[in-house]
């Protein structure tokens, strides 16, 4: 039973994490950002987050995505400075990941914290 628990677990993270991807590209591209969209992808980032991310990899996994979200966030305000024509797909895009990783990184950012303070 327990074997198969892993089994599961294993297999729902990476279709998690494929599942919210596909998600994000079809509605950057065939719909206008809304709270359920939204929603949606950050309950599959916090479903990706707690079934792929290991405690060895949680710093990797903090690091790419803020800065992910930071290039993200400056390349948005860059385009928006300088009047840059870009397809609004690529920018619902960017957006809808940044929602995903967004939420999955506060939850294990919280969990590393806690876990600094319970060793100290």
């Amino acid at each position: 039973m327990e074997k198969m628990k892993m089994d599961v677990k294993k297999l729902i993270g990476p279709a998690a994490f494929y599942v919210a991807l596909l998600i994000a590209v079809v509605a950057a591209v065939a719909m206008d950002p809304s709270g359920k969209l939204y929603a949606a992808l950050a309950v599959l980032g916090l479903i990706v987050a707690v079934c792929n991310i290991t405690g060895e990899e949680t710093e990797k996994f903090i690091m790419g995505s803020i800065a992910f979200i930071i290039a993200a966030t400056g390349m948005h305000r860059m385009i928006t400075a300088t009047d840059v024509s870009l397809a609004d797909e690529i920018v619902r895009l960017a957006a809808n990941i940044t929602v995903l990783l967004g939420a999955g990184v506060v939850l294990i950012a919280l969990k590393a914290v806690y876990q600094l303070a319970k060793s100290a």
